[in-house]
C-alpha cells in the first residue's frame, strides 16, 4: 500500500511539472507560448520549465521567438488595471513589470491582494460561524460542550468584526488607488 502511494506520488510529482505536452512541443508556437506566459506574469524563469518539459520529447525550444512573444504579453499584463484585477483574483505578481511601472504596479497589486485576502478570510470565518452555530443544535451536547461553542462563536464573531474592518479599510484604499491610477492612462 506504501509503495503503491509513494508511485503514484511520483507520477503526479513529475507529470504536474511538465509545463507542455508532447504535441505543444512539436507544434513550436514559441512566440504564442511567450505571448501567453507573458500574459500570465509568468518569469523568464518558464523558459526552462518548458525547455525541460521538451527536452523529454525532443524537441528544442526557439529562445528568440519565445522572448519575442513574452515581451509582447508583458506589455499587456504591466498595463496599470491589470494590477487592480490580478491582485482581486488572488494571484502572486513576480515583479515581471518593467522597473518605470514595477513600483505602482505592485503597490495597486498589493492594495488589491489584501483585499481578496480580506474577503477569503471573512468568508472562512462565516463558514466556521455557521458551522459551528449548526452543531449548537445537537441534543447530545452536554453543557460544557455547548459552553464551550457559545464562547468559540463569540470568538469567531469578535474575529468578524476585526476582518470586516481589515477589509473596509483596505477596500478604501484600494478605491484611492483606482482614483489616483486614472492619472496614468
Amino acid at each position: 500500500m506504501v509503495k503503491r502511494l509513494t508511485g503514484y506520488l511520483c507520477v503526479v510529482f513529475f507529470t504536474g511539472c511538465a509545463t507542455l505536452s508532447q504535441q505543444d512541443c512539436k507544434r513550436g508556437d514559441w512566440f504564442g507560448l511567450g505571448v501567453q506566459d507573458g500574459r500570465s506574469g509568468e518569469t523568464s524563469e518558464r523558459l526552462s520549465d518548458h525547455r525541460k518539459a521538451c527536452a523529454e520529447y525532443g524537441v528544442a525550444v526557439n529562445d528568440s521567438q519565445y522572448f519575442a512573444g513574452r515581451e509582447q504579453g508583458i506589455r499587456e499584463y504591466c498595463r496599470i488595471d491589470n494590477a487592480f484585477e490580478e491582485g482581486l483574483q488572488g494571484h502572486d505578481y513576480r515583479h515581471v513589470c518593467p522597473p518605470s511601472i514595477d513600483g505602482v504596479f505592485s503597490r495597486y497589486h498589493s492594495a488589491a491582494y489584501a483585499v481578496h485576502k480580506d474577503r477569503a478570510e471573512l468568508d472562512r470565518i462565516d463558514n466556521e460561524l455557521s458551522s459551528k452555530e449548526i452543531s449548537l443544535g445537537d441534543n447530545k451536547l452536554n453543557d460544557k460542550d455547548r459552553a464551550r461553542i457559545r464562547n468559540d462563536i463569540s470568538q469567531l464573531r469578535r474575529n468578524r468584526d476585526r476582518a470586516r474592518d481589515d477589509l473596509y479599510y483596505h477596500e478604501r484604499q484600494l478605491n484611492d488607488f483606482r482614483h489616483e491610477s486614472q492619472s496614468y492612462r
